[in-house]
């Protein structure tokens, strides 16, 4: 049996990781899920969250919002709506968008143009915004 996964990390601007792994955690719909080799197959879909690639030089991590991931053949791939690695998150550009939506929903609860703003859209950029603050700090880059 093979003792290394496959795993590539694709978003429609093309991929963000591709190569062996010793074992990958992903967040799932419904939690988060550990893949090792031998795994058996499995389609599933991907919320937002961190995932955690066991490489052979230490842990990466990506931040992944949204997708499906498709478990065959010791090959792991992940189809995200939006995925970036934690070594290229650029901490200052996350935290004024996470500054821009928290401004956005405080206006929407407290301010007068409360119908104007779409808080659906900006409970999720804040929570894209998070998570990726959370893949950075997993990867040791906050402070």
């Amino acid at each position: 049996m093979n003792s290394e996964l496959i795993v590539e990390i694709v978003t429609q601007f093309g991929v963000e990781f591709q190569g062996p792994v010793d074992g990958v955690v992903v967040p799932g719909a419904l939690g988060y899920l550990g893949i090792r080799p031998g795994h058996a197959p499995l389609l599933t879909s991907l919320a937002t969250g961190v995932v955690t690639l066991h490489t052979s030089g230490g842990d990466e991590y990506s931040a992944v919002a949204g997708g499906v991931m498709e478990v065959f053949d010791n090959r792991v791939t992940l189809l995200a709506d939006a995925a970036e690695m934690a070594s290229k998150i650029d901490i200052e550009r996350v935290q004024q968008a996470m500054r821009r939506a928290q401004q956005r929903l405080e206006a929407a609860y407290r301010g007068p143009e409360r119908e104007a703003i779409d808080t659906d859209r900006a409970r999720l950029a804040l929570a894209r915004a998070l998570n990726r603050l959370h893949a950075a700090g997993k990867a040791g880059m906050l402070g």
